[in-house]
């Protein structure tokens, strides 16, 4: 059966999350993003149809829906992962359709400034199961909407005259007064602003809907008293990061091959159901971090400095996506890689089809506070892609799933991008000084594993004095006179009975010899991860 179709999208959804340096705008961005077909198109397809005419409940009620069945105007065929779709019935008018479509951008433009999405009007065959059938497919529709993303450049603000006041947050015209603050800011800074702030004794829009879907997940006995003593951070300042340690995490982890998962969905009930599985994979993995802070809690005192107001503990982690096939989180730079560890295990154990769970790979930006968030997150991205760059070979030459981890220290002025980076800082002269990205999943026998390394950090902590940490650091750059010199030294000192040694790593035991072997050393990232992974008794290394 032929029905008439139209597909949404988000574009630069990063990008509008993620530009300005204040948690609040950031935190309230990601949920105009996260509800902006569930509060914004849907009123509109009713009003433009009326009120009884949408059906928006089937296809997150039923695991198997009668495609063909369509009682009311219009249904919804899925949201989720930026996108969504709307199905009509055959005989819908296509002006109804673009109808739908301009009063929803109209709408955007007054409620949701700065935020640029798209649509794709066509057909789509479907039969009873959601089976599609060509040309009227589904990638019909997204080649649709591709072109229009190559195309159509909305214009989504105010734009700037140079006769008006600039907003201190995104640059662009300040047309929008602040009555708590006593300024001015963009529209598309203040819509954020309101969208993470109490009004009227209520909680703040974002923070009611982020515990609403956190709980979702849980059975209702369970999800009445969850995390009842706590709060998430509303301020970078308040992630618990020491004024001497003042440095903070953004994390980025991405499911990994999720467009080939997708691509092998041959029907619409399929696709949806996956979607509905991999958001809530996503959530409950959270929520069992949650679950994991709060019966460690008190360990953190001895590294982190913890807040508390109107009687809640603060978090020392800020989820600012979630629910979709990534994940995005701000947390205190030493519980980084912990944090990191315990959610991609966890998306492992979770089934979103009969046998597999979701692998994934993560990249870890430690920066200062004050650091762009914006350039942090971006780093952070381009992290996960070097870690899923490691993980491709084995998915394609042994169909294996696995999990790999990057990580980079940010600070003052640096190249643009992480190959630049990685080029102009870590190049040694016997060769390449950043050793990873490492294996989540593997074993500490394999010397790229995320297991091996932090055993190479407890090892180093243990094992050799700070100038002695610091002076392997300043020879690993140099060449094989040096470092054959600081061996020898080491050697002498640990004969005369010193503790001073290399980390004892079993995986590592190649290197002891030259500490470098094949232009590749361990020693590095090791060295850069001891002030951000706590130490073993305070209770987080494994």
């Amino acid at each position: 059966m032929d029905f008439q179709a139209i597909l949404f999208d988000t574009r630069s959804i990063q990008k509008y999350i993620f530009s300005g340096n204040r948690l609040k705008t950031n935190i309230g961005a990601s949920y105009l993003v996260d509800r902006v077909f569930s509060d914004a198109l849907l009123p509109v397809i009713r009003e433009v149809l009326g009120k009884d005419e949408l059906d928006d409940t089937t296809w997150l009620m039923e695991e198997s829906p009668d495609w063909t069945k369509m009682e009311t105007q219009a249904r919804v065929g899925y949201i989720g992962g930026g996108n969504a779709l709307i199905l009509f019935q055959p005989d819908t008018e296509e002006k109804t359709l673009r109808e739908v479509v301009a009063r929803f951008t109209k709408h955007l433009l007054v409620a949701y400034p700065g935020l640029k999405t798209g649509a794709a009007i066509g057909k789509l065959s479907l039969d009873a199961d959601g089976k599609m059938a060509e040309p009227h497919d589904l990638t019909a529709l997204v080649h649709a909407l591709k072109d229009g993303q190559n195309t159509v450049f909305p214009v989504v603000n105010v734009p700037y005259t140079g006769l008006t006041l600039s907003c201190e947050v995104n640059g662009k015209a300040a047309t929008a007064y602040d009555r708590d603050e006593k300024r001015f800011f963009s529209a598309e800074v203040e819509a954020k602003l309101l969208a993470d702030r109490k009004a009227g004794g209520q909680d703040a829009p974002a923070e009611a809907e982020l515990w609403r879907k956190l709980k979702s997940v849980l059975p209702k006995e369970k999800s009445e008293d969850f995390m009842n003593d706590f709060a998430f951070p509303m301020e970078i300042g308040e992630l618990g990061q020491r004024e001497t340690e003042d440095y903070i995490a953004i994390v980025h982890i991405d499911g990994n091959n999720m467009g080939k998962k997708f691509a092998d969905c041959d029907t619409l009930t399929k696709r949806k159901n996956m979607s509905l599985s991999i958001r809530q994979a996503t959530i409950a993995a959270f929520t069992e971090l949650l679950e994991k802070i709060e019966q460690e809690y008190d360990t953190y005192r001895s590294y982190l400095t913890l807040h508390t107001k109107e009687g809640k503990k603060f978090l020392p982690v800020r989820p600012l996506v979630l629910g979709g096939d990534d994940m995005t989180f701000v947390c205190a730079a030493k519980v980084a890689v912990p944090y990191a560890k315990f959610l991609m295990k966890a998306l492992m154990e979770k089934r979103i089809t009969s046998s597999d769970g979701i692998a994934s790979c993560a990249g870890i930006a430690i920066l200062p506070s004050a650091y762009p968030f914006f350039r942090g997150y971006e780093m952070a991205e381009q992290l996960c892609g070097a870690a899923k760059a490691s993980m491709r070979p084995l998915y394609n030459e042994a169909n294996q799933d696995s999990c790999w981890l990057d990580f980079a220290l940010l600070h003052g002025e640096q190249a643009p991008t992480l190959e630049q980076i990685r080029e102009q800082e870590y190049h040694g002269v016997l060769g390449n000084m950043h050793f990873g990205p490492y294996r989540v999943d593997a074993p500490a026998t394999q010397e790229r594993s995320l297991a091996a390394l932090l055993q190479g950090v407890s090892s180093l902590r243990h094992s050799m004095p700070r100038n002695k940490v610091k002076e392997l650091r300043r020879v690993l750059a140099r060449g094989a006179h040096e470092q054959h010199e600081f061996l020898a030294q080491i050697r002498y000192l640990h004969q005369s009975g010193e503790f001073v040694r290399l980390p004892q790593v079993k995986a590592w035991t190649a290197y002891e010899k030259s500490l470098w072997l094949n232009g590749a050393t361990p020693y590095i990232d090791a060295i850069e991860l001891l002030d951000y992974i706590p130490s073993d008794e305070e209770g987080m290394e494994e």
